[in-house]
């Protein structure tokens, strides 16, 4: 039988290819439509996925987490068949309950009409995407991730060409709605070709309580995560329109987004690997400290980038009319900068069965810290006061949850400093030394950019080759001896 560990190296290559793939066609797809399309039609977008992602999250129940978490010998196809059907009948309520309650609410609180049309369409992916939950809960399970991988980008791809050839076709915003749609369709196709599961026609009452004891803190979570994520988006929307609301969202999409995949490539992966060990302290220790440094390596570069090149790559990329996009850009990349260290905190607590925990924290950041600190800096200093909230948000919330994991996994502060001060020293340095040098050339404005993240990347390429050694290195070793252990 494949170890633990064998399945982490593979599933983290199969996830790293999938996000980096995903990750660079929909930064493609959003710089091609940003050029033709307007801010206001990001931000009816915005407004309309705040409604739809909602419903999405109540009506998984959390049952997707509570599949790959629950134990191998407490499984049964019972479990699968059950939450198979609840979520394919709640997300059809859901979707009733959306395009005959919460469109025209939504309507009503943004005064925007054209809401009333894209909400129920956005809204068909809640019903697609239950249809294969199980399916990908399955493969995760099972640490199968290279189908996955296939799926995923394959119908990123056909929706991506589509929305474009949508948009340049005069289609405005409903290329960016019927986006979600195609994508689901053919992620529906492919897990169904390849995962050889069938449902039965049962629905356990006994099963669903038992995942719903895990699966119910999962939902609270993602809800209370849902808010904090989304407050924003509501309040800009809200108070200053849906053409402040689409230049806050490209900043979000170019630096959160980022961040979600790259954290995602490892969760993905390390939830069930947790969840299998979730006993053994010290080897998910051992784990997190190493996520944690490989994703500040990854991510603090590409967010220097963006803090001290954010003027030229909004103007070249998207063009003037993107250009309130610049401040929230360089506020929200020091918020992910801050995220970096947090690192792989929620499959930590997840596989060890303290979802709990981040709920609770959930709560209290939500209340106290996101939705009034986000409230007053939207209403007084509009998208950047919401990015400065949003960043304020994220250091105590991050602060918060380091202290928990910290006393759950002995770790100290000194080893958390250690993960991430490296790359964040050597990232500040080598980004200025590269724009002192790119300004010394009378350039216009897309060669000195070029010129100046080309030397950046050599730069830190090369301090990656002949200084983090080690960390790869070690990161290796700590997947070999839990080979050998678990062999």
């Amino acid at each position: 039988m494949t170890s633990v560990s064998k399945k982490v190296t593979k599933g983290v290559g199969w996830v790293t290819l999938s996000t980096a793939g995903s990750q660079g066609l929909r930064l493609l797809v959003k710089l091609v439509l940003a050029r033709v399309l307007l801010p206001e039609h990001y931000g009816l977008i915005g407004m309309a996925y705040v409604f739809n992602s909602l419903v999405s999250l109540i009506s998984e129940f959390g049952m997707g987490a509570a599949l790959i978490q629950k134990k191998e010998e407490e499984l049964t196809n019972s479990h699968f068949n059950t939450v198979f059907w609840i979520n394919s009948v709640v997300s059809v309520v859901g979707y009733l309950l959306i395009a005959f309650a919460l469109s025209p609410l939504a309507v009503w609180f943004y005064g925007e009409a054209l809401l009333a049309e894209i909400i129920p369409v956005i809204a068909i992916s809640i019903v697609i995407d239950s249809l294969y939950l199980v399916h990908r809960s399955k493969l995760t399970r099972e640490m199968n991730f290279m189908p996955q991988a296939i799926i995923e980008l394959s119908a990123m791809a056909v929706a991506g060409t589509i929305a474009v050839y949508m948009a340049f076709n005069g289609y405005g915003v409903w290329s960016l709605a019927f986006n979600g749609i195609i994508n689901s369709v053919f992620s529906l196709v492919g897990y169904y070709g390849y995962v050889k599961w069938k449902p039965q026609l049962e629905i356990s009452f006994s099963a669903f309580k038992e995942l719903f004891n895990f699966g119910g803190f999962i939902l609270i979570e993602n809800i209370f995560y849902f808010i904090t994520n989304n407050i924003d988006y509501i309040l800009i929307g809200k108070l200053i329109g849906s053409t402040a609301l689409g230049a806050y969202t490209l900043a979000f999409i170019l630096t959160d987004t980022l961040r979600k995949r790259t954290t995602q490539t490892f969760s993905k992966v390390l939830f069930p690997a947790f969840a299998s060990f979730q006993d053994d302290k010290k080897k998910i220790k051992r784990y997190y400290l190493g996520i944690v440094s490989i994703v500040s390596c990854l991510l603090i570069p590409i967010m220097m980038i963006l803090i001290f090149f954010s003027e030229p790559i909004v103007f070249i990329g998207f063009g003037l009319e993107w250009s309130a996009t610049i401040v929230p850009l360089q506020l929200l990349s020091v918020a992910v900068i801050i995220d970096s260290v947090l690192g792989t905190v929620s499959p930590v607590l997840k596989g060890m069965g303290r979802a709990d925990l981040l709920v609770k924290v959930g709560v209290f950041t939500t209340f106290a810290v996101a939705i009034p600190g986000i409230s007053i800096g939207a209403y007084y200093f509009g998208i950047n006061g919401a990015a400065a909230a949003v960043l304020l948000y994220r250091l105590i919330s991050n602060s918060i949850y380091q202290y928990y994991v910290r006393l759950l996994l002995d770790i100290s502060f000194t080893q958390i400093l250690q993960a991430f001060l490296k790359p964040l020293i050597v990232s500040v340095v080598f980004i200025y030394l590269s724009k002192l040098i790119s300004d010394i050339f009378s350039l216009d404005m897309l060669l000195k950019t070029g010129l100046g993240i080309s030397i950046f990347l050599v730069f830190y390429m090369m301090y990656i080759m002949y200084f983090e050694k080690e960390l790869v290195v070690r990161f290796i070793s700590i997947l070999k001896k839990n080979k050998k252990n678990n062999d």
